[in-house]
């Protein structure tokens, strides 16, 4: 079963590494190995890509591996406490 879920993760980069390579992306983004690239594309991507044919469904991928494996396992980013 995480061999099928790996194999999807793979699949789903590689297609949205495909999207991002026709829109306006900065390359040192383009790395979807590394967390902190995912984060920042959630953040970003809409705001020179917003009218792009395939922005929504970039988007949506984005969402989905910020809640996948792909993003498991990295450290809980300190938030501050609500007084």
């Amino acid at each position: 079963m995480m061999e099928a879920m790996e194999e999807t993760i793979a699949k789903k980069k590689s297609a949205l590494r495909t999207m991002l390579e026709m829109m306006d992306v900065p390359d040192m983004r383009m790395d979807l190995g590394r967390p902190s690239n995912i984060r920042w594309l959630h953040r970003n991507l809409a705001i020179n890509n917003a009218d792009h044919p395939l922005f929504e469904t970039a988007w949506n991928m984005v969402g989905w591996l910020m809640k996948t494996k792909s993003m498991q396992g990295l450290p809980e980013r300190k938030r501050a406490k609500a007084w």
